[in-house]
């Protein structure tokens, strides 16, 4: 009996390796992470993309069916251009008149609600 060999084919984050694996079987490529544990015991390893990052293995046999995935995966990695959260505004308190950052949303002084985005 034969045994599959598995080939290493994407390295990365945990959260980008997981949406691979997934598009990868959802194009009937059988995909597995290695090293997934990496992710959550030292995530700041592995963001850089070190030897110690999750990886993606597909058989040898579905190697060129990955490749395609794989590789449109990257590109579309490479130019997303998601727009940044808009910049949290402060705001004025219409009870106590009080100034609070952006990120409240009851005011620090008097905690009346925030009215308006």
């Amino acid at each position: 009996m034969q045994t599959k060999q598995w080939v290493i084919v994407y390295s990365g984050g945990t959260a980008d390796t997981a949406l691979l694996r997934d598009l990868l079987e959802a194009a009937g490529v059988n995909a597995r992470l290695g090293d997934e544990v990496m992710g959550t015991m030292a995530p700041y390893v592995i963001e850089g993309g070190t030897t110690a990052a999750v990886k993606v293995l597909v058989p040898e046999a579905q190697l060129d069916e990955a490749r395609e995935v794989v590789v449109e995966f990257a590109e579309l990695a490479k130019t997303d251009t998601t727009p940044a959260a808009p910049p949290f505004q402060p705001w004025e308190c219409p009870c106590c008149h009080e100034h609070n950052d952006g990120t409240f949303d009851l005011c620090w002084n008097c905690q009346t609600e925030r009215v308006g985005p």
